[in-house]
């Protein structure tokens, strides 16, 4: 038997976790929804009843970014209570199952499970108010004003460092990780703007880590962006970053030890 991946292995793996933990996440599901309920029901049925398609795009980036981050910073809480991680790290599956499992859970799964709960909640919140200006419409994430990819990539975002961090902080997983995401992202635009001011040779009036910057020259204001190629370069950098945190946490987490 393969000793890095078996799949009759990995399967009874999987099934053991969502024994062990389907109860938990289900609850935790359920909480999400009427959270959700709740936000989406307040414009519903007070005022004029008007729940705006920004409106439901913000409640779903909430849904999926802080929800997800959160639920993603616990997957590996067990190893974090001593007795528990006896159980968990004698199981006789490989780490890459273990691995696996856990990025099931955190990544399809979980973006599956909440488009579900979200659509069927706004649904229902729609059907069941009346506004008096204008109909409701359910959020369209094909529509270039609610994009579904900015949606995606904004879980994915803080989705892999919460990861990362679930895999490399014992205790405060979510808000160490955070801590640490938020004082790189200080530091990238404090160090990006002393480069780009250097650069430029002038003072920049609008300043901006990711879209469009304005720079003042000699009277005069001059606005750049990143050409075709820079752009793809950058995505290509973002997305080898979140693959090394990735490769990171999976070599952490075959060096813990009960």
């Amino acid at each position: 038997m393969n000793n890095t991946f078996n799949l009759t292995r990995f399967g009874w793996y999987f099934k053991k976790h969502t024994i062990d933990h389907g109860r938990t996440y289900l609850l935790s599901l359920v909480a999400a929804v009427g959270i959700v309920f709740l936000g989406l029901g307040l414009p519903a049925f007070l005022g004029v009843g008007v729940v705006t398609q920004n409106y439901q795009y913000g409640m779903y980036i909430f849904l999926i970014w802080l929800g997800g981050s959160i639920f993603t910073s616990t997957i590996f809480a067990e190893l974090s209570d001593r007795k528990k991680a006896i159980l968990t790290l004698t199981l006789p599956v490989s780490h890459l199952e273990r691995f696996l499992v856990a990025w099931l859970y955190t990544f399809p799964i979980f973006l599956v499970a909440a488009n579900i709960c979200f659509f069927a909640v706004d649904s229902l919140v729609l059907s069941m108010s009346h506004p008096v200006i204008e109909p409701n419409r359910l959020l369209n994430l094909f529509d270039t004003k609610t994009p579904g990819i900015l949606a995606l990539v904004a879980f994915m975002v803080f989705q892999i460092p919460c990861f990362w961090g679930a895999v490399y902080f014992n205790k405060l997983h979510f808000i160490k990780t955070a801590f640490l995401f938020f004082m790189a992202c200080l530091a990238i635009t404090i160090l990006n703007k002393a480069i780009l001011r250097l650069v430029s040779g002038g003072d920049l009036s609008s300043y901006n880590l990711f879209f469009q910057n304005q720079v003042f020259i000699k009277g005069k204001y001059y606005s750049f962006t990143l050409s075709n190629s820079t752009y793809i370069i950058s995505w290509i950098i973002y997305a080898s970053t979140g693959l090394l945190l990735l490769v990171s946490a999976f070599y952490k987490l075959k060096e813990k030890q009960v």
